[in-house]
């Protein structure tokens, strides 16, 4: 029933382009995590949810107050109610991503024991249209083995011990692996030595492939980010695109594998540890 409020709610966001309708049925049928509203007699005020990306991985997302209901508190109100709901129920850590910009956000976090622990742009490059034969499919068996190996990479470091998780960010998984296997978008790079998974994304009608884990030895990763794009090519796409913490090492590795910033906007991730954790 609040569906349409919700819809028209996301209308006053982003100047219409707001994700939420996108995604909103979907949110309505996950199984865990919480999705909540805030009401102001028959109106929705705003929205807001708490997903869980694997154990002890926890996301803030999906924060939005109707224009007409800005600066009442309602964004703390929901916020709270969400981070309690995580207190009560969840363990390990809780994450979210705000603009650069959104210096009231960054406070709220501040004063609710967040932690900012990175911050991001997006950067992409053209695909490259020519044959590729370096990747081959991770298997579902092999998962364990591929868990272990992206632990071990000294990428993971570069990347804040963190996978993009679709906009999303947490620990690697056996949950997030299987998800990409199933999909057919997890592969082993040249004789696994290298790993990466990714998924299909569009903006403004241009599609392109969004990396989320990338596991090699440092020094051969812009010959597997120059492949990834070779991969791009072959599946239809327009551009290859990663979203990555600002790290000295990672943006010469992009630069060397031609990826340009694409976005002049940058996202602050922020964290907060369970208490129960010892």
């Amino acid at each position: 029933m609040d569906t349409p409020q919700v819809l028209e709610l996301a209308k006053h966001i982003w100047d219409g382009h707001d994700y939420l309708p996108y995604v909103w049925e979907e949110w309505l049928t996950e199984p865990q995590g919480l999705l909540c509203v805030a009401e102001y007699g028959s109106r929705i005020a705003g929205v807001g949810k708490l997903t869980l990306l694997s154990p002890g991985q926890w996301w803030l997302e999906g924060l939005r107050v109707h224009p007409e209901f800005e600066r009442r508190g309602f964004a703390s109100h929901i916020n709270d109610y969400l981070l309690g709901h995580w207190l009560q129920h969840g363990q390990g850590f809780i994450r979210l991503t705000t603009s650069s910009e959104r210096v009231k956000v960054h406070q709220l976090c501040a004063h609710r024991g967040f932690v900012k622990t990175g911050e991001y742009s997006v950067y992409g490059a053209p695909v490259v249209d020519e044959p590729v034969s370096s990747f081959t499919p991770l298997l579902l068996e092999e998962i364990p083995r591929a868990l272990e190996f992206v632990k071990q990479s000294p990428v993971l470091p570069l990347l804040n011990g963190l996978m993009d998780h679709g906009w999303r960010w947490g620990a690697p998984s056996a949950e997030s692996l299987e998800s990409a296997v199933r999909a057919g978008k997890a592969w082993w790079w040249q004789a696994r030595t290298g790993l990466l998974t990714y998924d299909e994304d569009e903006d403004d009608g241009k599609k392109y492939l969004a990396l989320h884990l990338i596991a090699c030895p440092v020094e051969v990763i812009a010959g597997c980010l120059l492949d990834f794009r070779r991969l791009a090519a072959s599946q239809g796409q327009a551009d290859a695109q990663w979203t990555v913490p600002h790290h000295p090492e990672s943006l010469r590795i992009l630069a060397e594998a031609g990826f340009k910033q694409v976005w002049d906007e940058v996202l602050y991730l922020f964290e907060k540890q369970h208490p129960g954790i010892g």
